[in-house]
């Protein structure tokens, strides 16, 4: 009897959707080497298809010709798919180009339509057989075999594709976490003991500076405002030569006691000098050495929160670009494993003996296939560490900056720093400030930790 076309569109939407997704490559010898010991429909798509490559998405085509030719199918159910070879061609072709161009989300919604589509014509044979309408032959039972051992294989792949989905998910929310990296700087805390360096040292030079002005005023006092001998006020007015020798010796005996402690003064005063003059010139070295480090620290700082602020902006929207992708991605595979589960079951009722398919047929019309096994786990953005600019907001030489570290201390008055040093000029920078930047103020689709997708499905 003539075949339905339910049957024979099996036939197309088996070679569509493949049981593979490849071209072969290679001569015709290789392309039998890829067929099992058992399988003779592939074996009889590779000599149908001599000498030119067999596309192995045709393999079912094969084979209905092989039937053709062997008188398996009427004349008209040949006819009816040979002449769907262009069409097969061209949608194999449009597939592969899509997957091109979109990537393996667009290809499982393809494969997810012909599942559809493949789901409702084992249905339909299903129904038609338990209600008497329908006949399958050995060749259309043979094409059935080969469907459902694919669906088997879409089955056991959700799992591994799921694992692969959600890696990805898991290494968006990564990225993200992975840009506090950038705000981490090498020896954060170099310009601040340069800072406190500086400072101390110059507290040693003020109170170095003050000692040195009490023992140079003692000397200067000394030589400014000394009085003439005690001895003096006995001597005669004009002395004579007989006088001199007790003038002299009244000048050398103050002399002596004068000269002692004018020299010790004159001492104290030099030492003092030196030793404040030694250390204003660590201390100026000092100087120049924390306004250099701490413009060093400044464009770190600046640098590594400006890239922390890119990185977030960046991985965040890019978070937000894998949980779109993926939901597409997990929604489309969970449809494919209720269609696959469901195909699986109708087969089972063509192969059952008459008595047992109504039971078995009602038990797939009801059948709820559970999928929350294929939930997606969804990451919200991760708290950031931040990164703060505020320490480095005025720089060395800018008014509020010689004010906080020099002019407003209290060693200032005696230990005056020199021209201050400031920084090079800073490139401009479109770079929005990234002391603001600690997490992401949009939440990740979908804000929960799983999908909202129902976890079981029925057979329309």
């Amino acid at each position: 009897m003539a075949r339905s076309k339910e049957v024979l569109d099996l036939f197309l939407l088996l070679a569509v959707f493949g049981s593979c997704f490849h071209w072969t490559s290679g001569n015709t010898a290789a392309s039998v080497d890829m067929c099992s010991d058992s399988s003779s429909v592939c074996a009889a798509s590779v000599a149908l298809h001599r000498p030119r490559e067999l596309p192995r998405d045709h393999m079912m085509l094969a084979l209905s010709r092989d039937a053709l030719a062997r008188g398996a199918l009427s004349a008209e159910e040949g006819s009816h798919l040979l002449t769907l070879e262009a069409e097969l061609t061209a949608a194999v072709g449009a597939r592969a180009q899509s997957s091109k161009e979109s990537g393996r989300t667009r290809v499982a919604l393809e494969q997810e339509g012909h599942l559809g589509r493949i789901l409702a014509s084992v249905k339909k044979l299903a129904v038609g057989v338990v209600n008497g309408t329908e006949q399958l032959s050995e060749t259309a039972m043979t094409t059935l075999s080969v469907i459902v051992d694919e669906m088997q294989r879409i089955r056991n792949a959700t799992a591994v594709l799921h694992a692969e989905n959600q890696e990805e998910v898991d290494g968006a929310r990564d990225r993200v976490a992975k840009c506090d990296d950038w705000a981490v700087i090498e020896n954060p805390t170099h310009a601040a003991t340069k800072g406190k360096e500086h400072a101390t040292c110059r507290s040693s030079e003020a109170e170095s500076n003050r000692a040195k002005t009490t023992a140079c005023a003692k000397y200067l006092a000394v030589m400014q405002g000394f009085d003439a001998p005690d001895c003096a006020a006995s001597l005669p007015a004009n002395p004579q030569a007989s006088d001199l020798g007790v003038m002299l010796s009244c000048v050398q005996a103050w002399w002596r006691g004068f000269n002692t402690s004018a020299t010790d003064l004159a001492a104290s005063c030099n030492e003092a000098t030196a030793i404040h003059e030694k250390k204003k010139r660590s201390c100026d070295i000092a100087q120049t050495n924390y306004e250099a480090t701490f413009c060093s620290y400044h464009t770190q700082l600046t640098s590594a929160c400006s890239r922390y602020g890119e990185c977030r902006t960046s991985e965040v929207a890019e978070q937000q670009k894998v949980h779109a992708r993926v939901q597409i991605a997990s929604d489309s595979r969970k449809a494919q494993y209720v269609a696959a589960t469901h195909i699986e079951c109708y087969w089972e009722v063509l192969i059952a003996s008459p008595e047992q398919q109504p039971s078995l047929l009602e038990k797939c019309l009801s059948l709820q296939v559970p999928t929350s096994q294929l939930d997606m786990i969804y990451h919200d953005v991760p708290q950031g560490a931040g990164c703060d600019v505020s320490p480095v907001a005025t720089r060395p030489c800018q008014e509020p900056w010689l004010q906080g570290r020099y002019e407003g201390e209290s060693w200032y008055a005696d230990a005056p720093t020199i021209e201050c040093t400031p920084c090079e000029p800073e490139e401009s920078s479109t770079t929005s400030d990234p002391s603001t930047t600690t997490s992401s103020s949009t939440t990740p689709m979908p804000s929960s930790s799983t999908t909202s997708t129902p976890t079981s499905s029925t057979t329309s």
